[in-house]
């Protein structure tokens, strides 16, 4: 049976949003917190030499930006509203008034941070949370699959040539064209 394309619309309130931000965060805050007290550390004792060295101190905010960043989008965010768009391959969120997508495959947990909220958890960083009572069992199974496919040869395989046509298309190059140029043999390249 395929799959039918998903789309949901809802707010995500401060307490749900700091829930999940807490929650996310917890098991990396100390790594992160260890480093931030070194160097916070080595700072302050070179700044005793010069207090020019107190500019170095944004490099610990650098390594926390995330962290940071929820927190600002918390206090200054009362309401946020969610345009998720699930199709049988990607995930789509709107951020501002531009859509952006993940691949399902690219999603590594799925938790329950808040009571009502599911969080999809992806690689890069980005957690997105979705009510409970809006995604039905098929949709989480199929993204459930999606994950487990992930971590098969052929998901690792698809997702290195969806990062090589990234890098080609960054550098304006056009792989099928170059493939078909022959060498000084005359065959085309494999």
């Amino acid at each position: 049976m395929p799959f039918t394309d998903v789309n949901l619309h809802y707010d995500l309130t401060r307490r749900q949003r700091l829930t999940v931000h807490l929650r996310g965060w917890m098991p990396n805050i100390l790594p992160y917190l260890f480093v931030v007290a070194i160097m916070m550390g080595l700072i302050a004792m070179a700044a005793m030499r010069s207090p020019w060295y107190w500019l170095l101190a944004i490099f610990p905010l650098w390594v926390m930006r995330g962290f940071i960043a929820g927190f600002a989008n918390i206090i200054f965010v009362p309401l946020e509203h969610m345009d998720i768009r699930i199709t049988e391959h990607t995930l789509g969120f709107v951020v501002g008034k531009q859509r952006w997508w993940t691949h399902l495959d690219s999603i590594v947990r799925i938790e329950r941070f808040h009571d009502d909220l599911w969080t999809f958890c992806c690689y890069h960083g980005k957690c997105i949370c979705v009510p409970v009572t809006m995604i039905s069992d098929e949709t989480l199974a199929h993204i459930r699959k999606k994950m487990a496919w992930a971590n098969t040869p052929e998901g690792i395989q698809a997702s290195v040539q969806r990062g090589h046509q990234v890098v080609n298309a960054l550098l304006g190059r056009n792989p099928s064209a170059e493939a078909s140029i022959p060498d000084k043999s005359g065959k085309p390249h494999d």
